[in-house]
């Protein structure tokens, strides 16, 4: 599957940057898939605790863990959850272990080893401006 790079806002502000995102559907929110940031240096992958109410996803009682992103101090809350990510031509779901994070100022969510691409060969070809995945099966 190939995903051409897309501008998000550059950490300083101002310019947009193209940078390798994907959508990632969450169990739940089938038909409005999140865009996140491939962060081959992250270990965990991260989204929003605002969207796990509205996939039906509880959080009270988990695991939590407080980290530092960009900056910003912030408790992300466990859970194993079921993401699909298509092209429009193939699709792919799994079951992943995903942070959701309060706060979580970003209009992206985060895809690390964990949860993400431990489930895929990825090809970044930054020089051309995207990205290729083959799941792992």
């Amino acid at each position: 599957m190939r995903y051409p790079f897309r501008a998000l806002p550059a950490a300083t502000g101002g310019q947009l940057t193209p940078r390798p995102v994907i959508d990632i559907a969450l169990e739940g929110l089938l038909a409005a898939p999140m865009a996140c940031l491939l962060d081959t240096g992250a270990l965990r992958t991260r989204m929003s605790a605002e969207l796990a109410p509205l996939a039906g996803i509880e959080l009270d009682g988990t695991m939590t863990e407080e980290f530092f992103v960009a900056g910003l101090r912030t408790v992300g809350r466990f859970a194993r959850v079921n993401l699909t990510v298509t092209d429009g031509k193939e699709e792919f779901s799994w079951d992943a272990p995903v942070w959701f994070c309060e706060p979580w100022p970003h209009p992206f969510g985060l895809a690390g080893l964990e949860g993400f691409l431990q489930h895929f060969l990825v090809t970044i070809r930054a020089y051309d401006g995207y990205l290729d995945i083959e799941p792992q099966t």
